[in-house]
This record gives structure tokens, sequence and C-alpha cells, in this order.
């Protein structure tokens, strides 16, 4: 199937090659009209499954009041109020700090399912882009088919859904964007009831570079996560990997009871497999990993990290911590994101 994404761009023809085009996207451009009406109109004639928009719409045409967030807002606004079809809509900039901007989850700004810079949209990260505008297409679809039942959405049973999720997505207010962005940015891209090959690793003590990684993998394969956005991003349920741990591998204490060796021990005698230990920092004292350095992306026990205090998390989601190399690799960053406790006791590495 062909996925028809419309490009939204007010300069000539030349800057519109966006090199996304392949056997499942085709990609349309668009140059804005001289109203807000006129361009809510010829999307909705045009029809796309995607709306990607340039940030900056004024610097090509004679429309100087109208930029990709006057669009977006619109566009939001008749999906709370009309029978119009909800559509993923991306918002693509040149730069930097207005992607940093919207990337993040404030409300004022929550209009776009996710922002990306040009570069990396069309060249740093080509095809990982692709893939996550299909994600967020066979998102949008599978919300609408599934009635915004959060089982089929998540394709899973309720024992394995945290009890507040719901409270965050009521069902009296059914919006299909509002469902697709919350379980994006806080079920599939923080570590909480799912957690990523990383954090996988830390938790079992086992390097990714193990010779039978790849097998180990394939026994977790029951407890992967297989709802929306699972062709983008690899997650496990953990609930699920604690629960094997406990009754298939038959262990008397759960697996944040052990350290990195003792997990890896198990792992070869109960499974036959030739998996080494994974690796850390020199300067942690404990090897009971269980998240990862947000900078470094080594494995790491929150008794060793340092919390980083600049986002609220909900009920089911894991905190951020920074290791004492990942603070030294910057400073400036990290120090201004956690707290007066720790600044001063990280001053006698710096």
């Amino acid at each position: 199937m062909v996925y028809k994404i419309l490009y939204i761009e007010d300069l000539d023809a030349e800057t519109r090659n966006l090199t996304l085009s392949n056997e499942y996207l085709s990609i349309e451009s668009m140059i804005p009209s001289d109203s807000i009406d006129n361009i809510i109109n010829e999307i909705n004639k045009k029809n796309p499954d995607l709306i990607l928009l340039d940030y900056i719409l004024t610097e090509g045409t004679n429309l100087k009041y109208c930029n990709a967030p006057t669009i977006a807002s619109t566009l939001r606004s008749l999906n709370a109020t009309e029978e119009n079809i909800e559509r993923p809509i991306i918002l693509m900039s040149n730069q930097n700090n207005i992607i940093n901007l919207y990337s993040k989850d404030y409300t004022s700004h929550d209009l776009f399912d996710y922002a990306i810079t040009k570069q990396n949209a069309t060249k740093t990260c080509t095809q990982k882009f692709r893939e996550r505008c299909i994600g967020f297409i066979k998102g949008y679809r599978k919300i609408r088919e599934a009635n915004f039942d959060l089982c089929e959405i998540l394709a899973t049973e309720p024992e394995l859904i945290h009890s507040k999720l719901s409270i965050y997505l009521k069902t009296d207010k059914k919006s299909v964007y509002e469902y697709s962005r919350f379980i994006f940015e806080h079920v599939i891209r923080c570590s909480g009831m799912l957690i990523g090959k990383e954090i996988l690793s830390a938790r079992l003590g086992v390097s990714i570079d193990s010779p039978e990684w790849a097998k180990l993998i394939e026994r977790l394969e029951a407890y992967r996560y297989k709802g929306i956005f699972a062709s983008v991003y690899d997650r496990w349920w953990m609930s699920s990997i604690n629960n094997w741990w406990l009754n298939e591998l038959q262990q008397k204490y759960p697996l944040r009871h052990f350290n990195a060796d003792e997990r890896v021990k198990v792992l070869r005698d109960k499974l036959n497999l030739d998996l080494i230990e994974v690796s850390s920092s020199d300067k942690n004292l404990s090897t009971n990993y269980w998240t990862i350095c947000k900078q470094t992306k080594l494995p790491l026990d929150p008794f060793d990290g340092i919390e980083l205090i600049d986002e609220e998390f909900k009920p089911w989601e894991d905190k951020d911590y920074i290791s004492t190399d990942g603070y030294l690799a910057d400073i400036e960053k990290y120090s201004k994101i956690i707290s007066d406790v720790d600044r001063k006791e990280m001053r006698k590495y710096s």
C-alpha cells in the first residue's frame, strides 16, 4: 500500500525535493494559498494520509501571517468540533531551536505529532523518518478501527496496562490525535510499562554484543510489544519480563534483587546461551543495573545516578538519571536540571 504525504512548503520546487518517496510513500507538494480557509479546503481535497509542514510559510508567498502552527491549530480545532478526518501532522524546520521547542510536550505547543529537522528527515535519518511517518499513519487508523479501546490499540491484556492510563485518555474525549500523541510520548518513548533494548540489556545484565543476544531476544518474543508504533520501536512489556524471570526461570526473588553477574549466570544456566555481562562506567559502585544514563546510554543503578528534574513523570513512567561520567560530559546542560544537593556533590569531580 502506498501512503500519501502532503508537504506544505512556500519556496520553489527545487527546495521540495525531500528524497522521501519510495514504494510505500508518495510525496505531493503544496504551496500555501492566500487564506487559511483556502489552505484547509485544499488539504481536504487532496486528502493526504499525513501532513508535513515547514515551520515558516511566508518567505516565498504573499501569505504574510500564516505559518505551520497556525495551520496545525486550525486543523486540530476543526477535528475537535466537526466530522473531519484527523491526520498526523509533522513539523519540519531548518532551525534546531524550533524543533527543540516543539519536541517538548508543552500544552501550548501540543499541535504536532512529531518535530524533526530537515537535515535529519532528508539526509541523516531518512529511512527512520519514513518508518515513523508510516507508524503515525497506521497508528491513527488503528485507533479509529479500535474505537479508542486501549487493549486493542496496545495489542495486550488489561492487566499489563497501568490503571491510570485510562484516566489520562478519557473515553468521553475521543480525539485520535490526543490518543496517538499521548501513547507515543508517554508509553512508547519512555521507560515504564514498556522498555527498549538498552534498558532490557541493563535489567538482564546482558551485553547486546553477546554472541547469542539474538537468541535471548527470540526467547522473549512472547513479551514483545505489538501495538501501535511497534514497527518503529522495539519494546517489551516489563511486567511480563518480571513474570518470566520468576515463573519460567523459576527464581525465588525478582530480577531487581540480583546484580548483573548473578542475572547473567541464571540466564546462562537456564537457557544454555552464550551471554556476556554488560559493562558500564568504573565510577559506578553498584551493578544492580535498572536504567541507563541519559547521556552515555550505559547501564546504571539509580543508586549511582543523579536524578534529572526537568520533567514531570506520569505514574507508570521511570525517572531519568545521569551518571557521573554523563554529567561531566556536559556540565553546562545537566547542572541546570539536577537538585542543588546533587550539584554540590558533583563539584568534587569537576
